[in-house]
């Protein structure tokens, strides 16, 4: 196995200023720690580690500047994932401080051609002890006794059987003039949304059929819904129906445009109809 071998460059005579690492030999791919430092009188810049740090070298963190008595810190974690030789420039705090620069050399692994591959041994199994079961068994007891006291609880509060409340229905002719009265104050036709207008209106009388008749008026086509109420409706609200159905079809499907008048009428002959034939 080689190693990284980290050479520190000492510039000669006595600095404040420092840069120094954990250690000299790591293993590929481990972490050393840089920790540089300066006099906070010599400082007037603090370097970007990013800009002296080779590409081959591997910033893992940085952390903040601290301050210790009169010197400023840094520590950087640094690793490296290629082999040869990196050299780090020398760190600048001013124009008369400055650190002297670092050789690091990284090797890799020797590997022997003739050694034998090994299957990955799996995790090891060790036997269940009463640390492992107590737990358990205190989490079991605990929900026993819970259960318990809140049968005896029940049994002892238990309370009438409440009444039974019948759903209220509205009837479909009250349902449906209230829709319709709804529809008529938004006013959607006199702001030009005739489709949207004589579509609602139409789904609101199908649906006033399918409660009142019990068909499925949704799903039939206009005349279908009226062969269906030939029996159950006079010929001349059977004509208005179909009036006010087709009108609404052909502004749904055939982008034709009602007039005033007609909106108005389409309006009126749906109350009509519905008032005519509620139950």
């Amino acid at each position: 196995m080689k190693y990284i071998i980290i050479i520190l460059l000492f510039c000669k005579g006595v600095f404040s200023q420092t840069a120094s690492i954990d250690t000299n030999s790591i293993l590929i791919g481990e972490q050393v720690g840089l920790t540089i430092s300066n006099e906070i009188k010599n400082t007037t810049k603090w370097p970007f580690v990013d800009s002296i740090i080779s590409n081959e070298i591997e910033i893992i963190s940085i952390s903040k500047i601290d301050t210790i008595g009169d010197l400023l810190t840094q520590k950087i974690i640094l690793t490296s994932w290629d082999s040869g030789s990196f050299y780090i420039k020398p760190i600048q705090f001013s124009s008369q401080s400055k650190t002297p620069g670092i050789l690091i050399n990284v090797f890799t692994l020797d590997i022997n051609s003739n050694d034998t591959l090994k299957d990955i041994k799996g995790p090891l199994e060790e036997p269940i002890g009463w640390n492992d079961i107590w737990p358990w068994l205190s989490v079991l007891l605990l929900l026993s006794v819970l259960l318990y006291f809140l049968k005896r609880y029940l049994s002892k509060n238990k309370k009438e059987d409440l009444p039974i409340i019948k759903e209220v229905t509205i009837a479909a002719d009250i349902l449906a003039l209230k829709e319709l009265i709804k529809l008529e104050n938004a006013k959607i036709w006199q702001k030009g949304n005739l489709k949207e207008y004589h579509s609602l209106l139409s789904d609101i009388i199908r649906r006033y059929l399918e409660n009142r008749f019990k068909i499925n008026a949704l799903e039939l086509t206009t005349d279908e819904i009226i062969d269906s109420l030939k029996n159950n409706t006079d010929n001349q609200q059977l004509i208005n129906l179909k009036l006010l159905l087709q009108r609404a079809d052909l502004a749904k499907f055939a982008k034709s445009k009602p007039i005033d008048t007609e909106n108005k009428e389409s309006m009126s002959l749906s109350k009509q109809f519905v008032n005519l034939t509620k139950e």
